[in-house]
């Protein structure tokens, strides 16, 4: 779908294109009807003709329109439109958190105090309504000073064990993910939980603290063996500004093995409030070495 070919999806008119990815892009839309602003998230024409991108857009909708928290992005509807598949969510006029990295960390660290925290909040509500999120990475969360942080992008997200629905599909494990954010485990197709996305998220945080991936490598090959076998950086290497406890926080996250992570987001989570991120709340213009 072509932005200057087509301007209304049914009662949703086209307003502007807001993120564009390798499969799918997401507009700024009214919807006529309601009168309001919504998301809609669209198959690019390749895609719209792959039966798996089309599955996968199908159940990010399944998944997002059960899931209701002001740390989750809404997902109202499903649909095609002269054979385009999309979905419509609600409008949250904020970037995502890569976006606020390409604006380089003396210029988003003011936000982080804030952000982290909120980050953990989230995956402990998805982890809590029964799903793996699969997919962690600075692209899938959204912040705004107004706002705060919202969770979006469930294409590969799945159910936990416990979830009435794991019993339906099977546990099995594919090794689906972004190569620089995954655990050791989802890169060997073993069975994963929630820790495999607390493995996601600190690769995640240390990215946003040292302005850099945790791991990088010549090629997709070298880089997922790096998770798997190689040591984890040490954060305070990169900045100095993060307290030792949250270094140490950020290595437990980053643990090669499930069980040496904390047992669960919520933890995490109610660990932040007895953990500071930072020896000084960050200001505008500090840098990382």
């Amino acid at each position: 779908m072509g932005s200057t070919q087509i301007m209304h999806i049914g009662q949703y008119r086209l307003l502007n294109v807001v993120y564009t990815g390798q499969t799918s892009r997401t507009w700024q839309a009214y919807d006529d009807r309601a009168r309001r602003y919504v998301g809609i998230k669209t198959l690019l024409q390749s895609a719209s003709r792959d039966r798996q991108q089309v599955s996968m857009l199908k159940w990010e909708y399944s998944v997002g329109a059960k899931l209701h928290s002001e740390r989750i992005v809404d997902i109202f509807e499903f649909g095609v439109y002269n054979k385009s598949p999309y979905i419509v969510m609600e409008w949250i006029p904020a970037p995502n958190v890569k976006q606020y990295m390409q604006r380089r960390y003396e210029n988003y660290c003011v936000f982080l105090p804030k952000m982290l925290p909120q980050m953990v909040e989230a995956l402990a509500i998805l982890h809590e309504s029964g799903w793996v999120h699969r997919d962690i990475k600075p692209d899938n969360f959204l912040f705004s000073e107004e706002g705060g942080v919202k969770l979006i992008d469930f294409a590969l997200a799945k159910p936990i064990k416990g979830n009435p629905i794991a019993k339906l599909l099977g546990l099995k494990s594919v090794p689906q993910g972004t190569p620089s954010y995954m655990a050791p485990e989802q890169i060997m197709g073993k069975q994963i939980d929630g820790r495999a996305d607390l493995y996601s998220l600190g690769c995640t945080f240390f990215e946003i603290l040292a302005s850099r991936p945790t791991f990088t490598g010549v090629n997709q090959n070298e880089l997922l063996q790096k998770h798997i076998s190689a040591s984890i950086p040490s954060i305070r290497a990169r900045n100095k500004n993060v307290t030792p406890e949250f270094s140490a926080l950020l290595q437990q996250m980053m643990a090669k093995k499930p069980n040496d992570r904390p047992k669960s987001a919520r933890d995490l989570f109610l660990a932040l409030r007895n953990v500071k991120i930072f020896t000084r709340p960050p200001k505008e213009g500090d840098r990382v070495d």
